[in-house]
């Protein structure tokens, strides 16, 4: 199975675990899980799965898709939390064919001559495990095995192996704050440019607020950082209940990532930003 072929696969099989969410939650209440053999393995896992997308056509073509699964079970003192999320976009513009100078160039027919460029503009497939084992009913220890992959952001691939101690300072109704202190490694390979693998410190801190019963506010950070690289992403959303199962989200994230363009586009950065509007399902 070649590299792209395994992207496409995990990127299906994400999606589809988003789009059969409802259908899921719908199935669960109709009939409790067979008490044997492989159905017990899913018994006692709850989460969310979101997804959205958007497609525009005319003088310029444009669509992406965008989904997140996160899923957790608690087993006596163990809590594991399995958490995955696909960005894939495309778009086609016509641009106007130019010669070294900058004017554009003419055909035989007198008018300029024209190119249709389609690209990626966002290709990025993640991830991620995360067992937990509470010391006391506020502090756990953690580990954090994880994958991605974002061409556009020159990411072949990347892997960490994590492990440290959380702490939740509260957790009632309203909401939760939590705060994680680790220390792992973590392997980077580029698109283009050397690879960046070493040791690397980790901190995260997960808030969420129920404003009321209808909505709630979270905000997401994490960073882990070591000699040759800092990495940085931050989250924020508001969800919007509509039912018991069911909530629009309005959501932001942004993600810096030194030294890991490739120089050699004029639009290389070290950070990229989306806000994405997703229909949430509670499994």
């Amino acid at each position: 199975m070649t590299k792209r072929t395994l992207k496409k696969t995990l990127a299906g099989i994400l999606v589809a675990g988003t789009l059969g969410a409802s259908t899921m939650v719908a199935a669960q209440d109709a009939e409790a899980v067979e008490e044997s053999g492989f159905g017990t393995a899913f018994q006692g896992w709850r989460g969310t799965a979101s997804l959205g997308a958007t497609s525009s056509t005319g003088n310029s073509e444009a669509s992406n898709i965008n989904g997140a699964i996160r899923l957790s079970k608690t087993v006596n003192r163990w809590e594991h939390l399995v958490f995955g999320s696909v960005f894939k976009g495309t778009s086609s513009i016509v641009v106007v064919e130019r010669d070294q100078e900058g004017n554009p160039i003419v055909g035989d027919d007198g008018r300029p001559q024209r190119t249709i460029v389609k690209g990626d503009n966002s290709d990025r497939i993640a991830l991620g495990y995360q067992p937990k084992f509470y010391y006391n009913p506020k502090t756990y220890f953690f580990g954090i095995l994880d994958w991605e992959q974002d061409e556009p952001g020159n990411i072949d691939n990347a892997t960490r192996q994590i492990v440290g101690v959380g702490h939740r300072f509260f957790s009632n109704e309203s909401g939760f704050l939590t705060a994680e202190l680790g220390f792992g490694n973590k392997n980077t390979s580029l698109v283009v440019g050397d690879d960046v693998n070493g040791g690397i410190g980790y901190i995260g801190l997960n808030y969420l607020n129920h404003i009321t019963d209808e909505v709630t506010f979270n905000a997401d950070l994490r960073s882990d950082f070591g000699s040759d690289n800092t990495f940085v992403e931050l989250g924020l959303g508001i969800a919007f209940k509509v039912s018991e199962k069911l909530a629009f989200k309005v959501a932001h994230f942004s993600r810096s990532n030194s030294d890991l363009s490739s120089g050699d586009s004029p639009l290389d950065s070290n950070s990229d930003s989306v806000t994405t509007l997703n229909l949430v399902v509670d499994i």
